[in-house]
């Protein structure tokens, strides 16, 4: 079965997602590195590769499918500066939360479609959704509650910055 127009149309859009969501959480990173948190720069580093390797994994599904890969421009982040970590990680969940509706937008399709092959890739992008925003709710969770005290929000950028390469 070939992808439908409107199923293809919605993946390529969703590449163009994907690296959108790697440019804020570089920006979010770049915007910490000139912080001490430097953990929570490492973070949303990692996080940014990851948001890249999610936009390769459309990009060789579209050409496995035998679908026109089209080339279109990258959004520019709405700011690329965030005034504390609490403000990227809710930068980040927020993003996190659209992503999640995207994804579940091109899943509506595809069924509608029919297109059971579809559905299946886009699990795993699903199950990735559930855990991107339980992540980026936990930091804010956590620095939420850290407030104002130096000592709680560096044993926050601690744990950010424990996250494996």
């Amino acid at each position: 079965m070939k992808i439908t127009k409107r199923v293809s149309d919605l993946l390529n859009e969703q590449f163009y997602n994907e690296l959108y969501a790697a440019h804020i959480y570089f920006a979010i990173s770049a915007s910490m590195r000139l912080t001490p948190y430097q953990g929570v720069a490492k973070w949303m580093r990692m996080q940014a590769k990851e948001e890249m390797e999610h936009a390769d994994k459309i990009y060789e599904y579209l050409v496995e499918r035998g679908v026109q890969f089209k080339a279109s421009d990258i959004r520019k982040p709405e700011t690329d500066v965030f005034a504390s970590p609490l403000d990227g990680f809710k930068a980040a969940y927020e993003h996190e939360l659209k992503v999640t509706a995207q994804i579940e937008k091109i899943c509506d399709a595809a069924e509608e479609d029919k297109d059971r092959v579809t559905c299946d890739f886009l699990a795993w992008f699903l199950k990735e959704q559930v855990e991107e925003e339980n992540n980026t709710f936990q930091f804010v969770r956590a620095l939420e509650f850290a407030g104002d005290d130096k000592k709680l929000v560096m044993g926050v950028d601690s744990w950010a910055g424990k996250r494996a390469e």
